[in-house]
């Protein structure tokens, strides 16, 4: 049984998949009386954790295991003194590179892993009206699926299993920054579309977007290729791989 002490959650959430996952979360662990509170995972070089809680880690697959901000957030964390800790995922349909590596290195921090769950959502890059509405059966399932995760976790019986070799390999893959830099290079800017709101700039994760006397510039050393941007420009002006996106604004922008 999950000890009924405070639950933090720190999420990250690229285009808004994942928080909605998190607000589920939250809500059905709230009806079974646990006291939760949602934080952002941000580029900040330390993470506050009261004393007496759980920590609740919900975040996107990217590259077969999460994105950088993510693993420098994870790296930040204080020491666990065998504080619970859980792991939720959202993917379009493969990870491998997450749980396992995941779990290590919280596990040397000193973490308890009481539970590891991936859930299927919808794709950040939808090409297609049929893409969307697939994308909106899986967030259903995924809701339902939701609500098993979390009675596990109360009950005890929540698994967080490891692969060491198959998930430490695929964790190489996205380690280092050159794979980032490949995938951003496939999203450009319409010029003649954008109206320089500069919205892909303020709300840009890792501020790799930036406003210059020739336009918006993305700056693809930085992009994590999270498509905040892509999914919530005003006039769609992105495109990803030469093609433009069927959008989805799960949530207000600001959420993110």
């Amino acid at each position: 049984m999950l000890i009924r002490k405070p639950i933090i959650i720190y999420y990250f959430s690229g285009t808004g998949n994942t928080l909605l996952l998190v607000k589920k979360i939250k809500e059905v662990f709230e009806k079974q009386k646990y006291s939760v509170t949602l934080r952002k995972i941000s580029t900040s070089e330390t993470v506050e954790l009261e004393d007496d809680c759980h920590l609740g880690i919900v975040v996107p697959v990217a590259i077969e295991s999460t994105f950088p901000i993510v693993w420098d957030f994870v790296k930040n964390l204080p020491e666990g003194n065998n504080r619970s800790v859980f792991l939720a995922d959202t993917m379009e349909s493969f990870s491998g590179g997450i749980i396992g590596p995941m779990k290590k290195v919280l596990t040397a921090k000193g973490y308890q892993c009481i539970g590891a769950c991936e859930f299927k959502m919808a794709t950040s890059m939808q090409m297609t009206e049929k893409k969307a509405e697939i994308g909106k059966q899986k967030n259903e399932a995924a809701f339902l699926q939701a609500e098993k995760y979390v009675q596990s976790l109360i009950d005890g019986s929540a698994k967080w299993n490891r692969i060491p070799v198959l998930s430490d390999l695929m964790r190489l893959v996205s380690r280092g920054h050159f794979i980032w830099r490949i995938t951003s290079k496939t999203i450009r800017i319409d010029d003649p579309l954008c109206i320089r709101c500069r919205v892909c700039e303020k709300h840009c994760p890792v501020h790799a977007i930036q406003f210059t006397d020739e336009g918006m510039k993305i700056q693809h050393d930085q992009c994590i290729s999270c498509m905040r941007c892509v999914n919530y420009c005003p006039k769609n002006a992105f495109r990803v791989g030469g093609k433009q996106l069927v959008q989805k604004k799960n949530v207000n922008v600001n959420e993110l």
